[in-house]
């Protein structure tokens, strides 16, 4: 690190806490160094920690990233007796014990690991109480080591345990209910119960539905899927795909391509979403599913979003499938999704289906995956494949826009990607003239781009008139592009505030207020009211003054370009996006039809919980066609 003019320049993570010394530089790297694991703690104990103690994490963190366990474990140690010697509250000492618990059972060290998650669940139960659902992370992780010990008895009473605690608050078909009914069956088979293994089996027969379940509500009051049905418990997204990734030989589907970058691959994959899903996760399974025994596969896609099957095809065979699927589909457009920094292909087919099922898109589900390591770590390696990932996703974009039929193409970029998106967009601009479809481009969407500000406003010139219509999604609650401004001493696209662009021809959206992940970064998928937006623009094309849209004008301070403030209270809660589904379903019936057709299903519910979830959905729909001009209906109360 060095200082020029008064400013810190750091040349990256590994040596940012060396002569850190400013407090707001302080917390910067010690986000940086710790990972997302300690980023939960947040500025607070940043603001707490002296140098020996952010010392204690550097050096900790640069002995896991070099693979030396027992040399990380002991500066772990050493931060965690630092915390408790310095005052930590609970809260830190727990977060501490859990990321040393993650990284030792990730080495093999699973004695220490249960000694760290022990601790920390002795802290929680103070904290909480010994039935609060917050525990069943600790819960759980201690259940993991112990079956993987063969320890069942042990695993058997932590996993009644969180049955118990989840059933009361959640009831007895949530999905993390029937999760743990999972993991304790696969602990009943390995002692061969076998009459407790039958047993939750029959726990575990939900009804099976063809149609999709109102948010909220248990029972049978659903709503019909334009475009994906539920079969055996979860329904199924298939995704077409372009990638630079090289094939690694392996068939199972979440390791079928690696890191380094080759040739332009195609092909199709299949994604399974639960019918429990909720709009703007990403149900993930924990470790435990890679050794659980005997674990089936229905049971696994019925509780989360996985990756099922990967297809590689020929360009001349992609071609004739993707085709095939776009003339089949309800709409003839298509969306690509482009991933970010620390992705892997997985990662990325899982949040393109899950984007595609929450935007019941009518089209065809798409997505660009170039070589990321998938690793914190990995930041400069992911960099170095923008330039020859951008060549190949413009080869890409030829094929789909020239061969495949498509109406229109949406991208959706997020994060390094849109990097990758802007790489692709100058080589595959050039050609257009060559190709049938001269403006094929419907919505281009940068969301939180992590791009340097100044080489995105020269480079936005260029990107004009080709899309209906071009959207910035920016955020001054992005903690991920602060980190990256530190490290490039630049600032990003993606940032709002002082620093959001204003350019004629791009609508900004700043989504500074919305509430997203921890580090703020991926609200765009995992935020009702964010996917709700993207299912608008997507869907009609609506401009950002539409009153369907979530965005509320700003002052333009003089500049003749208004800047877009996304309304929180207007578009929050999945009930949204349960509104825009009635919708878009039955959007050629009278809204008087739409509310009877809905209110006729819920009259029968007793239970005060789903009657409240059912009435937040129409009250928002009644708001959806209220501001489109049509009279709007109301459940009885």
């Amino acid at each position: 690190m060095t200082q020029e003019n008064g400013t810190l320049q750091s040349p990256g993570p590994p040596g940012c806490l060396a002569t850190a010394h400013r407090h707001w530089m302080r917390i910067a790297c010690a986000l940086l160094v710790v990972g997302p694991s300690l980023v939960v703690v947040g500025p607070s104990l940043a603001l707490a920690q002296s140098d020996d103690l952010l010392q204690a994490y550097q050096q900790y963190e640069s002995a896991k990233t070099r693979e030396r366990v027992p040399e990380a474990l002991k500066f772990g140690n050493d931060a965690l007796k630092l915390t408790e010697a310095e005052g930590g509250s609970a809260q830190e000492l727990e977060q501490l014990l859990r990321n040393l618990a993650e990284f030792a059972a990730q080495a093999g060290q699973d004695e220490q690991a249960v000694g760290y998650l022990e601790r920390a669940l002795t802290l929680q139960e103070a904290d909480l109480g010994p039935d609060h659902p917050d525990l069943v992370p600790l819960l759980s992780a201690l259940a993991d080591l112990h079956v993987k010990a063969k320890r069942y008895s042990l695993a058997e009473a932590l996993l009644q345990r969180m049955l118990k605690i989840e059933r009361a608050a959640f009831g007895d078909y949530h999905e993390n209910v029937l999760a743990t009914l999972v993991k304790l069956q696969g602990v009943y088979r390995a002692t061969n119960n076998v009459d407790a293994v039958a047993a939750i089996d029959a726990q575990l027969q939900v009804p099976p539905v063809s149609k999709r379940g109102l948010w909220g509500i248990k029972g049978g009051v659903t709503v019909d899927s334009k475009r994906y049905g539920l079969k055996n418990g979860f329904a199924s997204v298939r995704v077409f795909y372009g990638t630079n990734r090289t094939p690694t030989g392996n068939e199972k589907p979440a390791l079928r391509y690696g890191k380094a970058s080759g040739p332009l691959q195609y092909g199709y994959l299949d994604v399974t979403i639960p019918q429990t899903h909720k709009f703007a996760e990403l149900e993930t399974p924990k470790q435990w599913s890679e050794y659980t025994l005997s674990v089936r596969k229905t049971d696994l896609r019925s509780q989360f979003v996985l990756l099922d099957a990967v297809q590689p095809l020929a360009k001349d065979d992609f071609v004739r499938e993707l085709q095939q699927e776009i003339k089949s589909s309800p709409s003839k457009d298509v969306f690509i999704f482009v991933h970010g920094y620390n992705n892997s292909f997985e990662d990325t087919a899982r949040r393109a289906a899950q984007l595609a099922y929450d935007l019941d898109f009518d089209g065809t589900p798409m997505m660009y995956s170039w070589p990321s390591q998938a690793s914190l770590t990995g930041y400069a390696a992911d960099e170095s494949m923008i330039e020859v990932s951008g060549q190949r996703m413009a080869e890409f974009l030829r094929t789909v826009a020239a061969q495949t039929g498509g109406a229109r193409i949406h991208v959706i970029a997020h994060s390094m990607g849109n990097r990758v998106l802007l790489a692709a967009l100058k080589g595959y601009l050039p050609t257009l003239a060559q190709d049938k479809h001269p403006l094929p481009f419907g919505q281009l969407v940068f969301t939180a781009p992590d791009v340097d500000r100044k080489v995105f406003m020269a480079t936005f010139p260029s990107l004009r008139g080709v899309a209906e219509r071009l959207t910035l999604y920016a955020s001054d609650s992005d903690v991920a592009l602060r980190m990256s401004r530190y490290y490039h001493g630049e600032p990003r696209a993606g940032s709002a505030g002082a620093l959001v662009i204003r350019l004629q021809g791009l609508d900004t959206i700043d989504m500074s207020g919305l509430p997203a992940d921890v580090l703020g970064h991926s609200y765009f998928a995992a935020n009702g009211g964010a996917v709700y937006d993207l299912l608008r623009l997507l869907w009609r094309g609506d401009a950002p003054d539409s009153p369907q849209r979530c965005s509320t004008g700003e002052d333009s301070a003089g500049n003749s370009v208004v800047i877009w403030r996304f309304n929180v209270a207007k578009c929050q809660g999945s009930e949204l996006l349960e509104a825009a589904m009635l919708l878009k379903e039955y959007r050629d019936e009278a809204s008087a039809q739409i509310v009877a057709q809905v209110s006729a299903q819920i009259s029968a519910l007793t239970e005060p919980s789903q009657r409240r979830a059912a009435q937040m959905i129409l009250d928002r729909l009644n708001t959806l066609l209220a501001s489109a001009g049509q009279p709007a209906g109301e459940l009885a109360r």
